[in-house]
Order: C-alpha cells, then structure tokens, then sequence
C-alpha cells in the first residue's frame, strides 16, 4: 500500500517527495500493515470452511475492508494528536463530542481524498494477496 500511494503522489499528482509525502506514506504503510493483521484471522476461518473460490474472494474483501478502516483510523489518530491543542477538558461531555467529530470529520476526507491513492498498485496487489493468504498449504 505505500508503493501504491508513492506511485500515485509521484506519478499522478507530480508531488515531489518531502518530508509531508514521507509523513503520508507511513499512515498507509501503518493501515496497510495493520490491515492485513486484523484480516488475517477472519482470512483464515473462512479457508478452514470453504472452497478455495470463496477463500479468495472472502480474503480480497477482507483485506479491502480492514486496509481502509485501518488507515482511516490511523489518520483520525494523527488528526486527534494535532486538533487535540484545542479540544476541552479531557473526558468532559465536549471533549467527547470533539472527539467522535475529529475522528469523523477525517473518516470522511480520507474517503474522499485519500482512497484514490490505493488504485494504481492496490487493486493489482489484491489479486496476489487474496490468493496467497487464502490458499491452503498441506
């Protein structure tokens, strides 16, 4: 997932690589990595209960699904460290509501920024990825 966003900053966007790009590329390594983690057990009931077909194509929503839920949480936590200089009192009812709104404010602009970094190489490396984690090894 950081090539995939690497290949996209650099070749699409003709962002030149700094220290903001490195930033970037180390929230979609962390939720890439952190991704596969949380879907590898899930990965693995699946392909202990069915055919290799439903492995496959259980493993490549799996791995959708969490890759994008771990980075967008791995990105509301950057966003909390850096608006939490303004947020209220920790634990108070407002801090509270600072903080749902944070995490949701920057859900929805890695869903609309922020996912069309995966498409170069993310959809190529769903594939091989899929396959790998869903195959049965004797």
């Amino acid at each position: 997932m950081l090539l995939s966003a690497l290949t996209s900053l650099t070749l699409e966007y003709g962002r030149p690589i700094d220290g903001r790009v490195f930033a970037l590329l180390a929230v979609y390594f962390a939720g890439g990595f952190a991704g596969c983690l949380l879907a590898w057990p899930f990965i693995l009931w699946v392909r202990n209960r069915s055919s290799l077909t439903v492995s496959i194509v259980f493993a490549a929503f799996a791995l959708t699904g969490f890759t994008l839920a771990s980075t967008a949480a791995v990105l509301a936590l950057d966003y909390r460290a850096y608006y939490a200089q303004w947020h209220s009192e920790v634990l108070s009812k407002v801090w509270l509501y600072q903080q749902v709104f944070t995490a949701l404010g920057s859900t929805y602009q890695f869903a609309v920024i922020g996912i069309r970094l995966y498409w170069p190489l993310g959809v190529v490396a769903l594939v091989p990825a899929s396959w790998w984690l869903a195959r049965r090894t004797s």
